[in-house]
C-alpha cells in the first residue's frame, strides 16, 4: 500500500514539476528570426519586417506557440515567401526557416490587372501593366482564371494540378528556372481543340501538343528533345528558328513530328 501511494506522490510530483517548467519565465519568447534555404530577389534586406508581420506573442511559452497561425500571417502578408517550417531553439527563440517564390506564370484577369503567380498558382503580385520578357514569368493565354477575384496573397482556385505538373515539366528540361524563362515567350490552353497545348517559344517555334493533361511530362520531354536536336541522319538541321513542333498519341506510343514553315 505504501509502495502504491509513494508511486501516486510520485506522478503527481512530476506533473506538478513539468507544469512549473513549462511555465517558467526562462521559456518565454523572446526573439525571433528568419532563415532563408536558398537565395532571394524580392525578399532580401526584409527580414525585420517579415518578422514582424508574423505577429509573434512574445513572451508565450515556446512550447505552445501557435506556429501554424504565424506561418498564415507571414505567408499572407508576404506573398513571395513559402514557410517551411517554423523551428523552436530552447530556451526562447523562434527560427523561421523559408524559400522565396519564383514567378512562374503571368494571367491577365477580367480588370484587366495581370496576377503574377508562382507554381501553386499562388498570386505574388498584381501589376496594371505586363512587358512579356524573360525576366518575367511566362504568360498563360486562355485560362478560366480570368473572372476569379483575387488579391496578392491569395492561390486561384484550381480544378486540377495541371499548372503544377506544366511547370514541373517545364524545369525537367531545363534545371534553372531562368533558363525556361528565356527560352518560353507564352503559353496557351485549347489552342486549336479542348486539351490542346501551344507554347511559343522564343525563338518563334511553336510547340503543339494534344491531350495536353494526358502523360504531360512525357509529351513536353519528347517536344524539347525534339527542339534540342542537332543533327538527323547525320546532316545538321536547326529546329529552333521556326515551324511547328507537334506531339500526339496513338493507341500504343506518343508521338512527335517538326513541320517546317
Amino acid at each position: 500500500m505504501k509502495n502504491k501511494r509513494l508511486a501516486i506522490f510520485l506522478i503527481i510530483l512530476t506533473i506538478l514539476t513539468v507544469f512549473v517548467i513549462l511555465s517558467s519565465a526562462i521559456f518565454s519568447l523572446k526573439f525571433v528570426e528568419i532563415k532563408f534555404l536558398s537565395s532571394t530577389n524580392v525578399l532580401t534586406d526584409t527580414e525585420h519586417e517579415i518578422v514582424e508581420s508574423g505577429n509573434f506573442k512574445y513572451g508565450e511559452n515556446v512550447f505552445f506557440s501557435s506556429k501554424s497561425n504565424y506561418i498564415k500571417n507571414l505567408e499572407k502578408a508576404n506573398p513571395y515567401i513559402k514557410v517551411i517550417n517554423i523551428e523552436t531553439k530552447f530556451p526562447n527563440k523562434l527560427v523561421i526557416n523559408a524559400v522565396e517564390r519564383d514567378e512562374c506564370y503571368v494571367i491577365k484577369l477580367s480588370n484587366n490587372k495581370y496576377a503574377v503567380t508562382d507554381e501553386q498558382m499562388k498570386v505574388l503580385k498584381l501589376l496594371d501593366v505586363y512587358k512579356n520578357t524573360s525576366n518575367n514569368g511566362i504568360e498563360i493565354k486562355n485560362t478560366n482564371f480570368t473572372s476569379q477575384s483575387v488579391e496578392e496573397g491569395d492561390f486561384f482556385v484550381l480544378e486540377n494540378d495541371y499548372f503544377k505538373v506544366l511547370f514541373n515539366s517545364f524545369r525537367e528540361w531545363k534545371i534553372s528556372y531562368n533558363e525556361v524563362k528565356e527560352k518560353i515567350e507564352n503559353i496557351q490552353l485549347n489552342f486549336n481543340k479542348a486539351g490542346q497545348l501551344l507554347i511559343n517559344m522564343r525563338s518563334g517555334v511553336k510547340v503543339v501538343i494534344d491531350n495536353s493533361s494526358v502523360q504531360m511530362s512525357d509529351k513536353i520531354n519528347m517536344a524539347f528533345s525534339i527542339y534540342d536536336t542537332t543533327t538527323k541522319n547525320g546532316e545538321p538541321v536547326d529546329y529552333t528558328k521556326n515551324g511547328t513542333i507537334y506531339i500526339y498519341e496513338t493507341s500504343t506510343q506518343i508521338k512527335g513530328s517538326y513541320i517546317p514553315d
